[in-house]
């Protein structure tokens, strides 16, 4: 069967003797891949493959130690997440991974009944760090993994070449027009061409994790994305065509290829651990959702300054690990691009999307005051009248008015559900506020509208009926109710909270399960450990002043002489913690601002006070996050080095490199990138290490004499 790829970017094969991808030298470490799995066929370590009762016995034996809730007669049921559970069929596609099983050891059974000192931490090597991940499909129940396996058996048959490079072992979601898979990259180490996708973060950056390779003895997962037909040709043509235009960009989801065989469409993405919003939101500590955030608005900042909307942001779409505190924004399949629309019937007084202006800005002169005033007046007598002249007409016969309001009910920005025909990335940022929502609830979800009318009603309960007539002035809408319970002033997302959550204001006792407390680098320390270890580092005592109980200190443990107390991080005090509070409210209110114009943008979101401090109050200078973008194509330092192509508008970049004869003149090349390359980051020039690969290859190369 013929085979059409989409994108190709990975699938370059390393020249190793043959142009061919399935050369002799491939297929002689893939035979000996399978005959190393055949030899193994008999242990647990491949139970894929086959296994003997004492194997399977040791590897459950293995899990109840790792896990003690797990018994092999009673597994847990709650690994697979129905990710089309209570969202809108209509106008919502694919949800992408929720991880199955645990990134480390620890449970909060566990955590409950065992204080975590100072042996548990000397005897780590009586833990294993981590499930295996090309197990957990085994901590699921048998009819569910006799399902998930007769999936595998099935996506194998439609799409017979995965199986030449990918082993696929689990099951990771499934929504209504996809199914996510959990596969090993069988040819990552020997067969790929992985720079385009990984691209180069530097190890400063919260993103390097993306470009960081993995060593040769270690199994590197992928994320399989099967495309069900019943996804239109231009939807998956868009999501495939944004994923690409997203390479380079911090904490999103890469694609590494995809490619149709017959009427099956597969997308390859890499593999992130994470764990169920549902299972941490509650219990994340301060400087963990401070992270999560960090994440989030570094991937909104980089993917709106591409002119993208992700238009659906949530926690199942947002792949956080609480024990390590990276996040990374996944499922693009209703993404949009930002498109300044023509004048229209109903238009926005707002003006699109600028780089001066990324939520775009009132238009001051576009309609009078006195018509507004006017027009909120009308609505405003509308809404005193008799309960039959509230609402709209059961037929209309106005003009309909069409606006893209793809997205998750509980999700959507005022803007969407007024049916704002110019939106802006301010929906994404909305979206965000609803999750710092959850966080200091402690509830979720919060909303739950059958339809636009609910939601409007929900969110207006909160803001007040002025705040909402303000909103549907700026899309050129009028706000009429007669809830008798509608206020006109509402209440602040403040007061809304503390309604949901009277606790609060007390300060948790920090969870060493999670981000930063799990690092076994730390443990916590009494006062008196602490003052002989100021003497130790000859530091001066605490003053008399000081508060009489002082909060539990956690240090590096095994840090060098040259640390000292300094290195610590602080466990909450009531009066941390409420000031930390105060910070998360405000930040708060300026993510769900109701009107678009006025809402944070990502990158002042990342200049807020609660996400600029670190997690003992001090300044964290790793939290500027200019250093750190990945610039386009035809920006930055380099920029005039770039061009594209007079014909094929293809990027290009010219590099001088060293002449291959030795005269010491200089070489200047033009090279043709792909999606993902020749990006700056920060300061530092896109070709750099073009340049290396250039120098590489330099004795190829001579000048004309």
């Amino acid at each position: 069967m013929a085979t059409l790829f989409l994108s190709q970017h990975s699938s370059n094969p390393l020249e190793v003797g043959s142009s061919d991808p399935r050369n002799s030298q491939y297929r002689r470490s893939l035979l000996a891949a399978q005959s190393r799995r055949a030899e193994h066929s008999l242990s647990s370590d491949d139970p894929i493959h086959g296994y003997d009762v004492e194997s399977m016995k040791r590897y459950h034996r293995h899990l109840a130690h790792v896990l003690p809730t797990f018994s092999a007669t009673n597994q847990p049921q709650n690994a697979y997440v129905d990710l089309d559970e209570g969202m809108d069929s209509d106008d919502e596609l694919d949800q992408l991974p929720i991880v199955t099983g645990p990134a480390t050891g620890h449970t909060e059974d566990a955590q409950d009944d065992n204080d975590i000192d100072d042996d548990a931490h000397d005897n780590e090597s009586d833990t294993p760090e981590e499930t295996d991940e090309e197990m957990t499909l085994y901590l699921k129940s048998s009819e569910e993994r006799a399902e998930i396996e007769e999936e595998i058996a099935d996506l194998e048959n439609a799409v017979p070449q995965l199986t030449i490079d990918y082993k696929i072992v689990d099951r990771l979601g499934t929504g209504t027009f996809s199914s996510v898979y959990k596969a090993i990259d069988l040819g990552y180490h020997d067969k790929w061409d992985n720079t385009s996708w990984q691209g180069h973060h530097p190890p400063s950056s919260s993103a390097y994790y993306q470009s960081a390779p993995h060593p040769r003895d270690q199994k590197v997962f992928v994320a399989i994305k099967r495309i069900y037909v019943t996804s239109s040709p231009e939807r998956i043509r868009n999501e495939i065509s944004i994923m690409e235009d997203c390479r380079g960009c911090r904490h999103i989801s890469q694609l590494i290829t995809a490619f149709r065989h017959d009427d099956q469409v597969v997308a390859i993405m890499p593999y992130h651990r994470n764990e169920d919003f549902r299972d941490f939101f509650r219990t994340l500590p301060i400087p963990g959702i401070k992270a999560y955030f960090r994440c989030m608005f570094r991937s909104l900042r980089d993917i709106h300054t591409r002119g993208i909307i992700h238009r659906d942001v949530k926690p199942a779409n947002f792949l956080f690990d609480p024990r390590t505190g990276i996040g990374t924004l996944c499922d693009f399949g209703l993404a949009s691009r930002m498109e300044a629309v023509g004048p229209t019937y109903g238009a926005c007084l707002h003006t699109s999307a600028t780089r001066e202006h990324p939520h775009g800005t009132s238009k001051k002169n576009a309609i009078s005051i006195e018509e507004i005033k006017a027009g909120q007046l009308d609505a405003r007598n509308k809404s005193k009248s008799a309960p039959e002249k509230v609402g709209y007409p059961e037929k209309d016969n106005r003009p309909v008015s069409k606006a893209n309001r793809a997205g998750t009910r509980g999700f959507r920005a005022p803007e969407v559900l007024l049916k704002c025909g110019d939106q802006t990335g301010a929906i994404d940022v909305w979206a965000a506020g609803m999750i710092l929502l959850f966080f200091l609830t402690g509830k979720f979800p919060l909303f739950q509208s059958n339809d636009d009318l609910e939601a409007l009603m929900e969110i207006a309960m909160v803001i007040g009926s002025k705040n909402m007539e303000k909103v549907a002035t700026l899309h050129s809408r009028k706000f009429s109710t007669n809830v008798p319970d509608l206020t006109p002033e509402g209440m602040p997302w403040r007061v809304f909270v503390e309604k949901q959550n009277p606790a609060l204001y007390d300060p948790p006792e920090p969870d060493l399960r999670y981000y930063p407390y799990n690092s076994p680098t730390y443990h916590p320390h009494t006062e008196s450990e602490h003052q002989q270890r100021q003497q130790q580092h000859h530091d001066p005592p605490p003053s008399s002043s000081s508060a009489s109980s002082p909060p539990p200190l956690y240090f590096p443990r095994s840090s060098s002489p040259a640390s000292g107390p300094n290195d610590a991080i602080p466990a909450p005090t009531r009066a941390s913690h409420r000031a930390e509070i105060e910070s998360a409210f405000d930040l708060l209110e300026k993510l769900m601002h109701p009107e678009s114009t006025k809402r944070l943008t990502p990158d002042r979101a990342l200049a807020h006070e609660f996400l600029r401090a670190g997690s003992d109050g001090a300044f964290d200078e790793a939290a500027d996050d200019d250093e750190f973008v990945p610039h386009l194509f035809d920006e930055g330092v380099c920029r005039e080095w770039h061009f594209r192509d007079e014909v094929t508008d293809a990027p290009c970049v010219k590099v001088s490199t060293p002449c291959g004869c030795g005269c010491g003149e200089t070489v200047e090349e033009i090279l043709t990138l792909v999606s993902g390359e020749g990006v700056a980051i920060g300061r530092q020039p896109s070709f750099d290490f073009l340049r290396m690969f250039l120098i590489s290859k330099a004795k190829f190369r001579h000048c004309e004499k």
